[in-house]
């Protein structure tokens, strides 16, 4: 395997959560040897859009909020966050992120697999 170089202005904005925001794949796992790195993305949701409840199975998930403020839903608990926070997200565990404020959130998503 060879080492890879791009830039995140090169990488396509793609749908993401059937529409209701967008995300740029920035590495995926063909681009690594390790068996438990499943992707890194960074996510754009639009004020008052919400990445519904989902969960990852057998992935861990860690979230960098880069811009903007909102909601974190994890089972019943629910957070505020805001630019610098990290959050962690244990394997199939159900959670959905709410973008409040008036601009545009933007988060880094690090996804590695458990097993």
């Amino acid at each position: 395997m060879k080492f890879t170089k791009q830039n995140i202005k090169d990488i396509t904005i793609e749908t993401a959560h059937g529409g209701s925001g967008s995300r740029q794949l920035l590495v995926t796992a063909d681009k690594l040897t390790s068996p438990y790195f499943e992707a890194f993305t960074k996510g754009f949701l639009e004020v008052g859009k919400i990445f519904d409840w989902h969960e990852h199975k057998d992935i861990d998930e860690i979230y960098v909020v880069l811009k903007g403020i909102g909601k974190f839903h994890c089972g019943n608990e629910v957070v505020n966050y805001q630019v610098g926070d990290i959050i962690t997200i244990p394997a199939n565990t159900k959670h959905k992120i709410e973008a409040l404020g008036n601009e545009t959130n933007e988060y880094y998503f690090f996804r590695v697999k458990c097993k």
